[in-house]
């Protein structure tokens, strides 16, 4: 059975402080609903400023004993947001410090560094890992070339750190709408690329892989079961897969139904699909482009409920996870994620529910897909 937990991107805060408030006040009342006898696992969101604080073994050992006392354990952490992630403007620039920035290595080994010491959660044959920025946001420049340099010497550095400690860690690299990586095939592309490098080994393959999210390639209307296949086709590691739908509205839906959804915080990359069939690219959902998407279909980047059903105007791309995407990732055995980070921008419609009561909810959905199949 997959191992199913939640992204805690979704709790605001910044502080170790906080991080073990919203374990205690959410993770761990969620854990006694669907689990309560057992280890539960953490999908784990550390900024940089408390990753580096992490690196001091005492505050390292007030998280080490409160997941073990609470019987949690990690499945990896989110290293994809460096810095504040809520209650602030942040757009385009949650890919930044990218990764051709020294900054984003240093946070990155922090993370690693503070996992390597974590407890662990079951995930069969799937190692702990580090989710990032699909290598940064696209200006039209291309893939800088320094990445793949960069890379082959992250997945040395993870060789080593097993070699030395027995424990075996991935970076999970996460394609998204806009990025340098959001497609099937740049994805694999950019893979194939990598894996002919000069500083690169076939002893590499196991620490440089991918964090698969549905939402991402639902927006650039790519089947999340076939762009899947596809990647693993490749043999290119899937090493978490984060379960999210995006917002979806169709021609008939009004703009004041849209409206509520524009928010100051997050990038909300959106497609259209115009009189031709041909699908339009929106870098990001603002009061000013509302006006575009009059009598059109689409999608954007909008991470909403698995649970939500949707209103008769509007709609969410869950029904992109069809019976048979489950019944391929419940038998690829993956572990799994559910991100809906964007709770706290929710309009008014979907803050009918508390937090707890929406991720419930999404466990609940989750559950149910896999046990059909």
């Amino acid at each position: 059975m997959n191992c199913i937990t939640y992204c805690m991107n979704v709790h605001q805060g910044e502080t170790l402080e906080t991080i073990l408030a919203a374990l205690e006040d959410v993770t761990i009342p969620l854990r006694n609903v669907l689990e309560p006898n057992a280890v539960f696992p953490v999908g784990l969101r550390l900024g940089a400023a408390t990753a580096k604080t992490l690196r001091q073994p005492e505050i390292l050992k007030r998280l080490q004993n409160f997941l073990c006392h609470n019987k949690l354990s990690v499945i990896g952490i989110n290293g994809f947001p460096y810095g504040t992630f809520h209650g602030e403007s942040i757009k385009e620039d949650v890919y930044l410090p990218d990764w051709t920035d020294a900054r984003r290595i240093d946070y990155t080994l922090d993370l690693f560094y503070t996992l390597l010491q974590l407890p662990i959660a079951q995930m069969g044959t799937y190692y702990p890992n580090v989710t990032t920025v699909p290598i940064g946001y696209k200006h039209g420049e291309g893939m800088p070339e320094t990445i793949f340099d960069t890379l082959c010497a992250m997945a040395l550095f993870l060789r080593k750190l097993e070699g030395f400690t027995g424990k075996r860690m991935c970076l999970a690299i996460e394609p998204e709408p806009d990025c340098l990586l959001e497609t099937t095939q740049e994805v694999i592309d950019f893979f194939e690329r990598l894996w002919q490098s000069p500083g690169w080994s076939p002893a590499f393959r196991n620490y440089i892989g991918l964090c698969f999210d549905t939402c991402h390639f639902a927006v650039n209307y790519e089947d999340p079961l076939k762009s899947l296949q596809r990647i693993v086709a490749a043999k290119i590691p899937v090493v978490r897969i984060q379960v999210s739908a995006a917002l979806a509205f169709h021609a008939t839906t009004p703009i004041e139904v849209l409206r509520p959804f524009v928010d100051r915080e997050y990038l909300h990359q959106t497609r259209v699909v115009n009189e031709t069939g041909e699908i339009e690219r929106i870098a990001d959902m603002t009061d000013e482009v509302l006006p575009q998407l009059i009598g059109k279909e689409g999608r954007i980047h909008y991470h909403v409920p698995l649970a939500w059903e949707g209103t008769a105007v509007l709609k969410s791309t869950r029904e992109t996870l069809t019976p048979a995407f489950w019944r391929y990732v419940r038998s690829g055995g993956w572990p799994l994620e559910i991100e809906t980070y964007t709770y706290f921008v929710y309009p008014q419609a979907l803050r009918c529910k508390t937090l707890s009561k929406w991720l419930l909810d999404d466990f609940v959905w989750v559950k149910d897909q896999l046990r059909k199949v």
